[in-house]
């Protein structure tokens, strides 16, 4: 079912023995994006790892820097899924760019025939709309992130160099498979080989829910087309920043930290009287790749139906969790994840990677062994 990605296993390091907390895609998808439980006390307060990323990479920004540093593509937005998590208790600067690329519409490459006329209107919007210029920290979050969000994309529309990040060649998506999710990876290809301030890029392929007909019909439908979108855009995104260099010559996975899970796995052994699978938490996997991530290895096994962990394998000790990706994240980024911040709107820390998991309190940690 992946004939390309076979073909890059030996940059790839795949973790057989994850464990999800979470069955429910909108409580599995928070803790995917946050790495926190769900607390209905806390939920809007609660930034996402994304948000986090781009807190943290604020004092690094350069005046060259046009993309923002959080960029989620093709997240659906109104679905059983879950909302897409922002900036939470974090400044608006924070919060996601947010793209589309089921129609190719991309709003932000302007033809240089109407950069005239696009000037002339921002101007007069901000002569128009004063309120934008007396806005400080007590203002309604909307309004700030509002400010926020048009600063980051005029910023983003005037720099030249944006039509080279967000339009690519017919060669291109053939390559990457012509799909919303193909667009996607080459866009966040060309946003690494930019350079340009984008720390943190979510880029999601909805269709794996297989609650029915989970292998198709008649070699159609099913695993067979989420594995035919998958398979060439993922190999080719590895190929890719394994081939383009950055600017001290080095390859660009030498430098990029490429993950790709889920929120939680599938059940095991005789499919559902629909001839799909459920939602299970026990087994889940991983792939991790980049950022000095050696590649060719398993880590962990599980039993012949994937039912249950059977080795660890890692120095953990246990299986390995959604808050330890965060914090192999967090340190490859050389965030400090065992940081909290203490100025919430509900008075309770915020610690990047909260040892008070889904049900009880564990020793979270980098899983370093992916780089041993």
């Amino acid at each position: 079912l992946l004939p390309k990605v076979a073909g890059v296993l030996g940059d790839l390091a795949v973790v057989r023995s994850a464990q999800a907390w979470e069955t429910v895609h909108s409580r599995g998808q928070y803790y995917l994006q946050t790495g926190h439980a769900v607390s209905a006390a806390r939920i809007k307060e609660m930034p996402s790892l994304g948000a986090v990323i781009a807190y943290e990479s604020m004092q690094q920004r350069r005046s060259s820097d046009f993309l923002p540093p959080f960029i989620s593509m093709n997240y659906e937005p109104s679905t059983m899924y879950g909302p897409l998590q922002g900036e939470g208790c974090l400044p608006s600067d924070c919060s996601p760019l947010v793209l589309d690329l089921k129609d190719r519409n991309l709003p932000f490459v302007i033809d240089p025939a109407d950069r005239e006329r696009f000037n002339r209107r921002w101007d007069l919007l901000n002569s128009m709309d004063t309120s934008r210029q007396t806005l400080d920290d007590h203002s309604p979050q909307g309004m700030r992130q509002f400010e926020s969000f048009g600063r980051a994309v005029h910023k983003m529309m005037t720099n030249p160099g944006i039509s080279k990040v967000l339009e690519f060649s017919d060669e291109d998506r053939k390559a990457y498979g012509a799909t919303p999710f193909g667009d996607a990876c080459i866009i966040a290809r060309n946003m690494v080989a930019a350079d340009a301030g984008a720390r943190f890029l979510l880029v999601t392929q909805p269709g794996w829910d297989h609650h029915g007909t989970i292998y198709g019909k008649d070699g159609k439908g099913g695993l067979y087309k989420t594995c035919a979108d998958l398979d060439p855009a993922f190999a080719s995104l590895i190929t890719d920043l394994k081939r383009m260099k950055s600017a001290d010559g080095k390859p660009l996975l030498d430098s990029t930290l490429v993950v790709c899970m889920g929120e939680f796995g599938r059940t095991p052994g005789e499919l559902t009287p629909l001839a799909g699978r459920e939602h299970y938490a026990d087994t889940m996997f991983a792939v991790f790749a980049g950022a000095g991530v050696k590649g060719g290895r398993v880590y962990g096994a599980t039993d012949e139906q994937a039912a249950k962990i059977t080795e660890f394998g890692w120095s953990g000790k246990r299986p390995v969790y959604t808050e330890d990706v965060c914090a192999t994240i967090y340190s490859v980024l050389g965030i400090d994840w065992s940081k909290r911040i203490t100025n919430t709107p509900s008075g309770r820390d915020f610690q990047y990677v909260d040892p008070a998991a889904g049900t009880r309190v564990i020793n979270f940690r980098e899983v370093a062994d992916l780089f041993a």
